[in-house]
Protein backbone atom coordinates (compact mmCIF):
# COMPACT_ATOMS: atom_id res chain seq x y z
CA UNK A 1 0.00 0.00 0.00
CA UNK A 2 1.88 3.30 -0.89
CA UNK A 3 1.45 6.28 1.29
CA UNK A 4 2.52 10.16 0.50
CA UNK A 5 5.83 10.43 1.57
CA UNK A 6 6.13 13.52 4.49
CA UNK A 7 8.73 15.79 4.08
CA UNK A 8 11.60 15.15 6.29
CA UNK A 9 13.45 17.33 8.57
CA UNK A 10 16.71 17.23 5.99
CA UNK A 11 14.29 18.64 3.40
CA UNK A 12 12.72 21.40 5.67
CA UNK A 13 15.58 22.54 6.94
CA UNK A 14 16.67 23.12 3.28
CA UNK A 15 13.09 25.01 2.32
CA UNK A 16 13.52 27.43 5.74
CA UNK A 17 17.48 28.29 4.37
CA UNK A 18 16.15 28.60 0.76
CA UNK A 19 13.28 31.10 1.87
CA UNK A 20 15.80 33.01 4.65
CA UNK A 21 18.29 33.43 1.95
CA UNK A 22 15.38 34.54 -0.10
CA UNK A 23 14.60 37.24 2.45
CA UNK A 24 18.03 38.09 3.07
CA UNK A 25 18.69 38.92 -0.44
CA UNK A 26 15.67 40.82 -0.98
CA UNK A 27 16.15 42.77 2.09
CA UNK A 28 19.72 43.63 1.28
CA UNK A 29 18.36 44.29 -2.44
CA UNK A 30 16.08 46.89 -0.77
CA UNK A 31 18.76 48.41 1.22
CA UNK A 32 21.09 48.38 -1.69
CA UNK A 33 18.41 50.59 -3.62
CA UNK A 34 18.17 52.96 -0.74
CA UNK A 35 21.62 53.22 -0.63
CA UNK A 36 21.67 54.48 -4.15
CA UNK A 37 19.82 57.17 -3.80
CA UNK A 38 23.01 58.47 -1.29
CA UNK A 39 26.26 58.97 -2.30
CA UNK A 40 28.81 55.93 -1.79
CA UNK A 41 30.79 55.56 1.11
CA UNK A 42 34.55 57.19 0.49
CA UNK A 43 33.43 59.25 -2.17
CA UNK A 44 34.84 62.69 -1.07
CA UNK A 45 33.89 66.17 -2.92
CA UNK A 46 36.43 69.11 -2.03
CA UNK A 47 38.37 67.17 0.33
CA UNK A 48 34.67 67.15 2.28
CA UNK A 49 33.41 63.28 3.26
CA UNK A 50 30.32 62.90 1.91
CA UNK A 51 29.81 59.58 1.99
CA UNK A 52 25.78 58.60 3.08
CA UNK A 53 24.68 62.13 2.28
CA UNK A 54 21.83 62.76 -0.11
CA UNK A 55 22.80 66.02 -2.76
CA UNK A 56 21.10 68.41 -0.66
CA UNK A 57 23.00 67.65 2.31
CA UNK A 58 26.26 67.35 0.43
CA UNK A 59 25.30 70.48 -0.81
CA UNK A 60 24.80 72.15 2.59
CA UNK A 61 27.61 70.69 4.07
CA UNK A 62 29.79 72.23 1.30
CA UNK A 63 28.72 75.90 1.94
CA UNK A 64 29.16 75.25 5.96
CA UNK A 65 32.83 74.45 4.90
CA UNK A 66 33.66 77.04 2.05
CA UNK A 67 31.24 80.03 2.17
CA UNK A 68 30.11 80.15 5.87
CA UNK A 69 33.31 79.59 7.62
CA UNK A 70 35.29 82.20 8.41
CA UNK A 71 39.16 82.69 7.07
CA UNK A 72 41.40 83.57 10.20
CA UNK A 73 44.39 85.74 9.24
CA UNK A 74 47.42 86.46 11.59
CA UNK A 75 49.12 89.79 11.71
CA UNK A 76 51.95 89.03 14.36
CA UNK A 77 49.63 88.63 17.75
CA UNK A 78 46.18 89.78 16.35
CA UNK A 79 43.98 87.77 14.47
CA UNK A 80 41.31 88.78 11.72
CA UNK A 81 38.70 86.74 10.45
CA UNK A 82 36.93 87.47 7.03
CA UNK A 83 34.38 86.34 5.39
CA UNK A 84 35.14 84.48 1.78
CA UNK A 85 32.93 86.33 0.35
CA UNK A 86 34.84 89.51 1.10
CA UNK A 87 37.24 88.17 -1.99
CA UNK A 88 33.85 87.00 -4.10
CA UNK A 89 34.73 83.37 -3.15
CA UNK A 90 32.03 81.38 -4.24
CA UNK A 91 31.62 77.68 -5.50
CA UNK A 92 30.55 75.70 -8.59
CA UNK A 93 28.31 74.05 -6.49
CA UNK A 94 26.44 72.21 -9.93
CA UNK A 95 29.74 70.94 -11.55
CA UNK A 96 30.88 69.13 -8.06
CA UNK A 97 27.53 67.58 -7.52
CA UNK A 98 26.87 66.56 -11.18
CA UNK A 99 30.66 64.29 -10.97
CA UNK A 100 30.03 62.83 -7.87
CA UNK A 101 26.24 61.87 -9.53
CA UNK A 102 28.40 60.16 -11.76
CA UNK A 103 30.73 58.59 -9.22
CA UNK A 104 27.53 57.43 -7.77
CA UNK A 105 25.92 56.03 -10.83
CA UNK A 106 28.79 55.17 -13.02
CA UNK A 107 29.35 51.25 -11.58
CA UNK A 108 27.15 48.44 -13.20
CA UNK A 109 24.06 47.84 -10.79
CA UNK A 110 24.44 44.06 -9.99
CA UNK A 111 28.41 44.70 -9.63
CA UNK A 112 27.65 47.03 -7.16
CA UNK A 113 25.35 44.76 -5.12
CA UNK A 114 27.34 42.20 -5.28
CA UNK A 115 30.19 44.53 -3.46
CA UNK A 116 27.32 45.44 -1.19
CA UNK A 117 26.84 42.00 0.14
CA UNK A 118 30.41 40.79 0.95
CA UNK A 119 31.00 44.36 2.31
CA UNK A 120 32.97 45.89 -0.37
CA UNK A 121 32.73 49.77 -0.99
CA UNK A 122 31.73 51.11 -4.30
CA UNK A 123 35.65 52.05 -5.88
CA UNK A 124 35.02 55.89 -6.66
CA UNK A 125 37.40 58.81 -7.50
CA UNK A 126 37.31 62.06 -5.06
CA UNK A 127 35.82 64.98 -7.00
CA UNK A 128 37.70 68.07 -6.81
CA UNK A 129 36.96 71.75 -5.76
CA UNK A 130 35.40 73.76 -8.25
CA UNK A 131 35.53 77.16 -7.24
CA UNK A 132 36.83 81.08 -8.13
CA UNK A 133 37.61 84.17 -6.22
CA UNK A 134 38.54 87.68 -6.94
CA UNK A 135 42.15 88.01 -6.79
CA UNK A 136 41.79 92.48 -6.62
CA UNK A 137 38.96 92.18 -4.22
CA UNK A 138 41.42 89.87 -1.40
CA UNK A 139 44.15 92.43 -2.68
CA UNK A 140 41.97 94.77 -1.14
CA UNK A 141 40.76 92.75 1.42
CA UNK A 142 44.35 92.47 2.98
CA UNK A 143 45.54 96.40 2.50
CA UNK A 144 42.65 96.92 4.68
CA UNK A 145 43.73 94.14 7.32
CA UNK A 146 47.42 96.17 7.08
CA UNK A 147 46.10 99.83 7.31
CA UNK A 148 44.53 98.59 11.08
CA UNK A 149 47.09 96.73 12.51
CA UNK A 150 50.54 97.83 10.91
CA UNK A 151 52.58 100.31 12.68
CA UNK A 152 53.94 103.28 11.26
CA UNK A 153 57.54 103.78 12.25
CA UNK A 154 57.83 106.82 14.13
CA UNK A 155 59.80 109.51 12.67
CA UNK A 156 63.22 111.24 14.36
CA UNK A 157 62.77 114.84 15.89
CA UNK A 158 65.05 117.44 16.79
CA UNK A 159 66.67 117.89 20.15
CA UNK A 160 67.04 121.69 20.30
CA UNK A 161 69.23 121.60 23.52
CA UNK A 162 72.05 119.48 21.96
CA UNK A 163 71.73 120.53 18.37
CA UNK A 164 70.59 116.67 16.91
CA UNK A 165 68.05 113.92 16.42
CA UNK A 166 66.07 111.59 18.73
CA UNK A 167 65.73 108.66 16.73
CA UNK A 168 62.58 107.29 15.23
CA UNK A 169 60.98 104.17 16.31
CA UNK A 170 60.51 101.16 14.27
CA UNK A 171 57.48 99.81 13.02
CA UNK A 172 55.39 97.00 10.87
CA UNK A 173 54.35 96.45 7.26
CA UNK A 174 52.66 93.78 5.43
CA UNK A 175 54.34 92.26 2.68
CA UNK A 176 50.65 91.98 0.85
CA UNK A 177 52.34 89.94 -2.36
CA UNK A 178 54.38 88.13 -0.22
CA UNK A 179 51.44 86.67 2.12
CA UNK A 180 49.25 86.41 -0.90
CA UNK A 181 49.44 82.84 -1.63
CA UNK A 182 49.10 81.85 2.18
CA UNK A 183 45.51 83.29 1.88
CA UNK A 184 44.40 82.20 -1.34
CA UNK A 185 45.51 78.56 0.07
CA UNK A 186 43.35 78.97 3.00
CA UNK A 187 40.10 79.93 1.11
CA UNK A 188 40.50 76.61 -0.93
CA UNK A 189 40.86 74.32 2.36
CA UNK A 190 37.68 73.02 4.01
CA UNK A 191 39.43 72.94 7.22
CA UNK A 192 42.36 74.66 8.50
CA UNK A 193 41.11 77.96 7.37
CA UNK A 194 43.94 80.07 8.70
CA UNK A 195 46.89 81.94 7.49
CA UNK A 196 49.98 84.07 8.62
CA UNK A 197 50.85 87.22 7.16
CA UNK A 198 54.06 88.23 6.40
CA UNK A 199 55.04 90.90 8.66
CA UNK A 200 58.09 92.97 8.18
CA UNK A 201 59.83 95.63 10.18
CA UNK A 202 59.53 98.66 9.26
CA UNK A 203 63.30 101.18 10.19
CA UNK A 204 62.58 104.69 10.64
CA UNK A 205 63.69 107.16 8.33
CA UNK A 206 66.58 108.90 8.51
CA UNK A 207 66.01 112.45 9.40
CA UNK A 208 64.61 114.20 6.54
CA UNK A 209 66.42 117.60 5.41
CA UNK A 210 63.15 119.78 6.90
CA UNK A 211 63.69 117.98 10.31
CA UNK A 212 66.83 120.12 10.11
CA UNK A 213 65.37 123.18 8.06
CA UNK A 214 62.41 123.72 11.14
CA UNK A 215 65.47 122.59 13.67
CA UNK A 216 68.03 125.79 12.28
CA UNK A 217 64.62 128.28 12.05
CA UNK A 218 63.82 127.40 15.83
CA UNK A 219 67.42 127.74 16.96
CA UNK A 220 68.04 131.24 14.66
CA UNK A 221 64.74 133.05 15.50
CA UNK A 222 66.40 134.08 19.09
CA UNK A 223 69.17 135.94 17.36
CA UNK A 224 67.23 137.42 14.84
CA UNK A 225 64.83 138.22 17.11
CA UNK A 226 66.75 139.81 20.03
CA UNK A 227 69.68 141.36 18.02
CA UNK A 228 67.24 142.63 14.91
CA UNK A 229 69.54 140.36 12.99
CA UNK A 230 69.82 137.76 9.89
CA UNK A 231 71.32 134.95 10.02
CA UNK A 232 71.52 133.03 6.69
CA UNK A 233 72.36 129.60 6.44
CA UNK A 234 72.76 127.40 3.07
CA UNK A 235 73.60 123.57 3.40
CA UNK A 236 74.04 121.08 0.15
CA UNK A 237 74.05 117.85 0.30
CA UNK A 238 76.85 116.55 -2.23
CA UNK A 239 75.40 113.56 -2.48
CA UNK A 240 71.64 113.69 -3.25
CA UNK A 241 71.63 117.44 -3.96
CA UNK A 242 68.79 118.45 -1.43
CA UNK A 243 69.59 121.58 0.00
CA UNK A 244 68.68 123.66 2.73
CA UNK A 245 67.99 127.48 2.36
CA UNK A 246 67.67 129.92 5.39
CA UNK A 247 68.00 133.87 3.86
CA UNK A 248 70.46 132.17 1.83
CA UNK A 249 69.73 134.84 -1.01
CA UNK A 250 69.89 137.80 1.41
CA UNK A 251 73.46 139.58 -0.12
CA UNK A 252 75.96 140.15 2.78
CA UNK A 253 78.92 142.12 3.06
CA UNK A 254 81.50 140.44 1.12
CA UNK A 255 84.35 139.22 3.58
CA UNK A 256 87.44 136.60 3.65
CA UNK A 257 85.11 133.64 2.34
CA UNK A 258 85.90 135.84 -1.08
CA UNK A 259 89.05 134.87 -0.79
CA UNK A 260 88.07 131.50 -2.48
CA UNK A 261 86.86 132.84 -6.14
CA UNK A 262 89.93 134.25 -6.15
CA UNK A 263 92.40 131.63 -5.82
CA UNK A 264 90.36 129.90 -8.22
CA UNK A 265 90.73 132.53 -10.14
CA UNK A 266 94.47 132.40 -10.43
CA UNK A 267 94.35 128.91 -10.81
CA UNK A 268 92.49 129.75 -14.20
CA UNK A 269 94.92 132.40 -15.50
CA UNK A 270 97.79 129.66 -14.88
CA UNK A 271 99.45 128.12 -17.70
CA UNK A 272 101.51 125.86 -15.89
CA UNK A 273 101.93 125.36 -11.64
CA UNK A 274 102.10 127.84 -9.13
CA UNK A 275 105.59 129.01 -8.44
CA UNK A 276 107.10 128.99 -4.81
CA UNK A 277 105.73 132.20 -3.93
CA UNK A 278 102.07 132.08 -5.55
CA UNK A 279 101.74 128.63 -3.60
CA UNK A 280 103.35 131.18 -0.02
CA UNK A 281 100.57 133.74 -1.64
CA UNK A 282 97.40 130.98 -1.91
CA UNK A 283 98.78 129.35 1.78
CA UNK A 284 98.79 132.98 3.02
CA UNK A 285 95.23 133.98 1.39
CA UNK A 286 93.63 130.81 2.07
CA UNK A 287 94.71 129.73 5.61
CA UNK A 288 94.01 131.75 9.14
CA UNK A 289 96.36 134.67 7.94
CA UNK A 290 94.01 137.71 8.56
CA UNK A 291 96.15 140.35 6.32
CA UNK A 292 94.96 141.23 3.20
CA UNK A 293 97.97 142.02 1.41
CA UNK A 294 98.04 138.26 0.19
CA UNK A 295 94.74 138.77 -1.65
CA UNK A 296 95.50 141.46 -2.93
CA UNK A 297 98.90 140.65 -4.27
CA UNK A 298 97.13 137.70 -6.53
CA UNK A 299 94.23 140.25 -7.75
CA UNK A 300 97.78 142.19 -9.13
CA UNK A 301 98.33 138.63 -10.52
CA UNK A 302 95.37 137.80 -12.26
CA UNK A 303 94.98 140.92 -13.69
CA UNK A 304 98.48 140.49 -15.25
CA UNK A 305 99.67 144.05 -14.91
CA UNK A 306 99.71 143.95 -11.04
CA UNK A 307 96.25 145.91 -10.86
CA UNK A 308 94.40 144.42 -8.19
CA UNK A 309 91.45 146.68 -9.36
CA UNK A 310 91.65 144.83 -12.71
CA UNK A 311 92.14 141.56 -11.03
CA UNK A 312 88.81 142.00 -8.46
CA UNK A 313 86.84 142.77 -11.75
CA UNK A 314 88.49 139.73 -13.40
CA UNK A 315 87.14 137.37 -10.47
CA UNK A 316 83.88 138.99 -10.94
CA UNK A 317 83.45 138.02 -13.74
CA UNK A 318 84.46 134.58 -13.51
CA UNK A 319 81.53 134.41 -10.53
CA UNK A 320 79.32 136.07 -13.27
CA UNK A 321 79.97 133.54 -15.75
CA UNK A 322 79.41 130.44 -13.53
CA UNK A 323 76.01 132.05 -12.73
CA UNK A 324 76.53 132.89 -9.25
CA UNK A 325 75.31 136.97 -10.05
CA UNK A 326 74.71 137.84 -6.04
CA UNK A 327 78.78 138.05 -5.38
CA UNK A 328 81.00 140.19 -6.11
CA UNK A 329 84.42 141.96 -5.78
CA UNK A 330 85.14 145.14 -7.20
CA UNK A 331 88.06 146.56 -4.86
CA UNK A 332 90.79 144.67 -3.13
CA UNK A 333 90.41 144.32 0.40
CA UNK A 334 90.48 147.31 2.63
CA UNK A 335 90.81 149.57 -0.62
CA UNK A 336 88.49 151.98 -1.56
CA UNK A 337 86.99 152.38 -5.54
CA UNK A 338 88.55 153.88 -7.45
CA UNK A 339 86.81 157.47 -9.07
CA UNK A 340 83.78 156.68 -10.96
CA UNK A 341 83.74 153.40 -10.00
CA UNK A 342 79.84 152.35 -9.38
CA UNK A 343 78.47 149.48 -7.43
CA UNK A 344 77.01 146.66 -9.03
CA UNK A 345 73.70 145.96 -9.13
CA UNK A 346 72.40 141.95 -8.40
CA UNK A 347 68.78 140.16 -8.46
CA UNK A 348 69.65 140.01 -4.56
CA UNK A 349 70.43 143.52 -3.67
CA UNK A 350 67.98 144.81 -5.82
CA UNK A 351 65.34 143.49 -3.28
CA UNK A 352 62.95 146.29 -1.68
CA UNK A 353 63.61 144.66 1.50
CA UNK A 354 67.12 144.58 2.14
CA UNK A 355 68.03 144.66 6.05
CA UNK A 356 71.75 143.59 5.73
CA UNK A 357 73.16 146.71 4.53
CA UNK A 358 75.76 145.25 2.88
CA UNK A 359 79.09 146.86 1.63
CA UNK A 360 78.40 148.43 -2.48
CA UNK A 361 81.78 146.96 -3.22
CA UNK A 362 81.84 143.22 -2.56
CA UNK A 363 78.56 141.38 -1.73
CA UNK A 364 78.31 137.12 -1.41
CA UNK A 365 75.03 135.38 -0.62
CA UNK A 366 75.34 131.90 1.48
CA UNK A 367 73.86 130.43 -1.60
CA UNK A 368 76.46 131.79 -4.47
CA UNK A 369 79.42 130.68 -1.86
CA UNK A 370 77.89 127.36 -1.04
CA UNK A 371 77.12 126.00 -4.74
CA UNK A 372 80.92 127.46 -5.53
CA UNK A 373 82.00 125.21 -2.94
CA UNK A 374 80.05 122.39 -4.06
CA UNK A 375 81.28 123.14 -7.84
CA UNK A 376 85.07 123.12 -6.51
CA UNK A 377 83.99 119.50 -4.68
CA UNK A 378 82.67 118.08 -8.24
CA UNK A 379 85.54 119.60 -9.71
CA UNK A 380 88.37 117.71 -7.43
CA UNK A 381 86.38 114.32 -7.71
CA UNK A 382 86.27 114.31 -11.62
CA UNK A 383 82.13 114.76 -11.25
CA UNK A 384 82.37 117.80 -13.88
CA UNK A 385 80.27 120.40 -12.67
CA UNK A 386 80.01 124.44 -13.85
CA UNK A 387 83.18 125.08 -12.87
CA UNK A 388 84.47 122.14 -15.26
CA UNK A 389 82.07 123.22 -18.36
CA UNK A 390 82.24 126.85 -17.97
CA UNK A 391 85.78 126.88 -18.14
CA UNK A 392 86.92 123.69 -20.11
CA UNK A 393 90.61 123.18 -20.07
CA UNK A 394 91.46 125.82 -17.80
CA UNK A 395 90.77 124.64 -14.38
CA UNK A 396 91.66 120.78 -13.51
CA UNK A 397 90.71 118.25 -11.30
CA UNK A 398 94.30 118.77 -9.63
CA UNK A 399 94.10 122.13 -9.32
CA UNK A 400 90.35 122.04 -7.53
CA UNK A 401 91.78 119.36 -4.98
CA UNK A 402 94.70 121.65 -4.17
CA UNK A 403 92.42 124.84 -3.19
CA UNK A 404 90.66 121.98 -0.86
CA UNK A 405 93.55 120.36 -0.02
CA UNK A 406 94.64 124.71 1.21
CA UNK A 407 91.80 125.05 3.02
CA UNK A 408 91.65 122.12 4.77
CA UNK A 409 94.86 123.42 6.35
CA UNK A 410 92.79 126.52 7.80
CA UNK A 411 92.19 125.62 11.52
CA UNK A 412 91.12 128.41 14.10
CA UNK A 413 89.40 125.87 16.42
CA UNK A 414 86.44 128.07 16.68
CA UNK A 415 83.26 128.83 14.01
CA UNK A 416 82.45 126.32 12.18
CA UNK A 417 85.85 123.61 13.27
CA UNK A 418 84.03 123.59 16.88
CA UNK A 419 80.25 121.96 15.63
CA UNK A 420 82.28 119.41 14.15
CA UNK A 421 85.06 116.15 15.47
CA UNK A 422 88.67 117.09 15.43
CA UNK A 423 89.17 114.10 13.14
CA UNK A 424 86.94 115.24 10.24
CA UNK A 425 88.11 117.29 7.61
CA UNK A 426 86.41 120.44 7.04
CA UNK A 427 87.77 122.47 3.91
CA UNK A 428 86.64 126.10 4.87
CA UNK A 429 87.81 129.84 4.70
CA UNK A 430 86.19 131.95 7.55
CA UNK A 431 86.22 135.98 7.92
CA UNK A 432 84.69 138.63 9.34
CA UNK A 433 83.94 142.63 8.91
CA UNK A 434 82.15 144.53 12.11
CA UNK A 435 78.65 143.48 11.45
CA UNK A 436 79.05 140.58 9.43
CA UNK A 437 80.73 137.16 10.57
CA UNK A 438 81.04 134.16 8.44
CA UNK A 439 81.94 131.12 7.93
CA UNK A 440 82.09 128.75 4.56
CA UNK A 441 83.78 124.90 3.88
CA UNK A 442 82.49 121.52 2.61
CA UNK A 443 82.78 119.30 5.67
CA UNK A 444 83.65 115.66 5.05
CA UNK A 445 82.03 113.07 7.64
CA UNK A 446 81.37 108.94 7.86
CA UNK A 447 77.38 109.76 7.05
CA UNK A 448 77.93 111.82 3.66
CA UNK A 449 80.09 114.67 2.80
CA UNK A 450 78.64 118.32 2.57
CA UNK A 451 78.61 122.20 1.86
CA UNK A 452 77.79 124.68 4.85
CA UNK A 453 77.60 128.42 4.74
CA UNK A 454 76.54 130.43 7.69
CA UNK A 455 76.91 133.93 7.64
CA UNK A 456 75.56 136.38 10.44
CA UNK A 457 74.19 140.15 10.54
CA UNK A 458 73.86 142.09 13.23
CA UNK A 459 73.52 146.34 12.35
CA UNK A 460 76.43 148.41 13.87
CA UNK A 461 78.40 145.75 15.48
CA UNK A 462 78.10 141.67 15.89
CA UNK A 463 79.78 140.51 19.20
CA UNK A 464 82.36 137.19 18.75
CA UNK A 465 80.53 136.04 21.76
CA UNK A 466 77.53 135.92 19.94
CA UNK A 467 78.14 134.72 16.31
CA UNK A 468 80.64 131.86 17.50
CA UNK A 469 79.28 129.93 19.14
CA UNK A 470 76.01 130.04 17.36
CA UNK A 471 78.46 129.56 13.99
CA UNK A 472 79.43 126.29 15.73
CA UNK A 473 76.09 125.43 16.70
CA UNK A 474 75.16 125.70 13.42
CA UNK A 475 77.78 123.42 12.68
CA UNK A 476 77.23 120.90 15.38
CA UNK A 477 73.40 120.58 13.42
CA UNK A 478 74.66 119.66 10.21
CA UNK A 479 77.21 117.46 11.55
CA UNK A 480 74.27 115.40 13.18
CA UNK A 481 72.11 115.16 10.79
CA UNK A 482 74.46 113.43 8.15
CA UNK A 483 75.89 111.13 11.10
CA UNK A 484 72.20 111.14 13.86
CA UNK A 485 73.32 107.68 14.36
CA UNK A 486 76.99 108.70 15.69
CA UNK A 487 76.10 112.62 16.71
CA UNK A 488 78.90 114.73 18.21
CA UNK A 489 77.97 116.77 21.23
CA UNK A 490 81.66 118.17 21.98
CA UNK A 491 82.29 121.75 22.40
CA UNK A 492 78.03 122.27 23.26
CA UNK A 493 77.59 126.11 23.37
CA UNK A 494 74.62 128.03 25.57
CA UNK A 495 74.22 130.26 22.75
CA UNK A 496 70.22 130.18 23.32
Amino acid sequence: MNRSASPGLGQWITVLLLVTMTVFLFFKLYQFAGAREYYPTGLTIAGVDVGGMNREEASTVLNNRYLEAPIIIYHGENKVEISPTDAEFTLDLEAMLSQADYQRFQQDFWAGFWGFLWGRPVEVDPVPLYATHNREELRETLKSIATLTDQPAQPPQPIPATMSFQFGESGTKTNIEASFSNVEAALYRPSSREARLIVEPLNPDRPDINLLTRLMVNYLQDFETTNNGVASVFIYDLNTGQELSLNADMPMSGTDVLRIPIVLELYRQLDNVPTLLQRQLISDTLVIQPDVASANQLLGQISGTDDAYAGAEQVTNSLQKMGLVNSYILTPFGEDPRAGQRPLTTPANSSEEIRTQPGSYAQMTAEDIGLLLADLYYCAQGKGGTITAVFTGDVTQEECQEILNYMSQNNIESLFEEGVPKDVTLAHRHGWISDTHSDAGIVFTPGGNYVIVGMLYKPDWLEWETSSPILSDISRAAYNYFNYSQPYFGGLSTAN
